[in-house]
């Protein structure tokens, strides 16, 4: 609440922005084991060939992110969000017409397209616009959406696949992601508080910081040209192999170790349960215990979390897994984008970031490639484990080199509103 006993506009942002992740960054990325055998099975596709789709929305991702940040600068947010907003739709829609391995793979790119910029970059920027004190709050708050959709849609879309097909499954979510978000955009989403008269939250009651805005931070030139910022995308990288190779391995290499499909079945839903709560802590714990402590906890939660997984034929430790992963899953959802603004400042934010999300979209696009080379090495998910433990280390180092080269900027530097994007 503010002095008057109003709501701080910038939380309505928060909630926008964790329904764009539910409805938009969910039902690509958690959503897509649903589809695979629904989908092969009907079109007589080989399962890895449809796969590929996944990987082509990543590079598409890759391609747009730092499109995205400059055109944030040059459109309406309305505009740009609604137009993104509408891609990710079609894209949803026609796979719903598909036919062909072709026809996926073409779609996939304004899939990717949609989830980096109609998802990933505004809503962190916006968070940043809006928030000085909170921030990681906030973040937390908004990125965990991806989480809750896990949650709340799998049962959803596994209904109406099963009653109605996949199909009309795709196409529900087509639908229900324009009909919510078009709107959403329109009428709630402003880019910066001046658009509504007010300051960031914590940005104090400066009238003349109301009327012009001070930013500070490095340019994107002088962020790129740090070894920081080349640390921060390298334990992105890492990170994303790390939180994603056991995802997508966790049926088999459960099975392997002699767990039941019902504890498989048990940890896939508990996860996406424990990312929104993982999301939540770290974003509290970037306000409250620091960069280098914070990022220390979310390593050392991967580690702790495969520790737990060689037990995982066990209910208890295959509880703990999911726990633990839970909060080292915010390696690469609330720590890049927290990380940017308070490493590089939030000058030029959304052009840093765009570069940013192009290692967030490359780690997802090289972890399957990744994580099945160690596998074939000897056959055994059990090797994959013991490289993804130590590469939880490789992480935090990565992380504590960035935060200790953090390039130097203008504690006062006054620039035009516009340049947070």
């Amino acid at each position: 609440m503010n002095k008057n006993g109003k709501i701080f506009y910038g939380w309505w942002i928060v909630v926008a922005t964790f329904i764009i992740m539910t409805l938009i960054y969910a039902p690509i990325v958690n959503l897509v084991s649903l589809f695979i055998l629904p989908v092969t099975e009907e079109l007589k596709f080989g399962i890895p060939q449809f796969m590929l789709y996944f990987t082509i929305s990543a590079l598409a991702g890759m391609a747009v992110g730092p499109i995205a940040g400059r055109l944030m600068k040059k459109m309406d947010i309305r505009v740009y969000l609604t137009l993104f907003v509408l891609i990710t739709a079609l894209a949803f829609v026609g796979f719903s017409f598909s036919t062909t391995l072709i026809h996926f793979y073409l779609i996939a790119i304004l899939m990717g397209a949609g989830m980096v910029g109609g998802a990933l970059i505004p809503v962190s920027v916006l968070i940043t616009n809006w928030f000085h004190d909170k921030r990681g709050l906030s973040l937390g708050i908004a990125l965990s959406g991806s989480g809750f959709g896990g949650v709340i849609l799998s049962p959803f879309v596994n209904w109406l696949i099963t009653a109605y097909g996949w199909r009309a499954a795709y196409l529900a979510l087509g639908i229900l992601i324009a009909v919510v978000l078009v709107p959403l955009a329109v009428f709630v989403i402003r880019l910066y508080p001046a658009d509504k008269g007010l300051l960031p939250l914590g940005a104090g009651n400066s009238v003349n910081r109301a009327q012009k805005k001070v930013l500070t931070g490095a340019s994107q030139g002088e962020a790129l040209k740090s070894v920081s910022f080349w640390a921060l995308c390298l334990a992105i990288i890492v990170g994303g192999i790390v939180v994603d190779s056991m995802l997508i391995s966790l049926a088999p290499y459960l099975n392997e170790i002699g767990a039941t499909a019902n504890t498989a079945a048990m940890l896939l839903s508990l996860g996406s349960a424990m990312m929104i709560g993982g999301q939540l802590l770290i974003g509290r714990l970037f306000d409250k215990l620091g960069l280098i402590t914070t990022a220390l906890i979310i390593s050392a939660g991967s580690l702790v979390s495969f520790l737990f997984l060689m037990k995982a034929n066990v209910v208890l430790p295959a509880i703990l897994y999911a726990v633990f992963s839970g909060v080292g899953s915010a390696a690469i959802t609330v720590t890049p984008a927290y990380l940017t603004g308070a490493l590089y400042g939030e000058k030029e934010y959304g052009a840093k970031y765009g570069v940013v999300s192009i290692f967030i979209s490359l780690s997802a696009a090289i972890t399957p490639i990744v994580s099945g080379a160690i596998y074939n090495i000897n056959h055994s998910y059990g090797l994959v484990l013991n490289v993804l433990i130590v590469l939880s280390i490789v992480q935090f180092a990565l992380f504590f080199v960035s935060v200790k080269t953090k390039p130097k900027f203008a504690s006062n530097q006054d620039v035009s509103r516009e340049e947070v994007v």
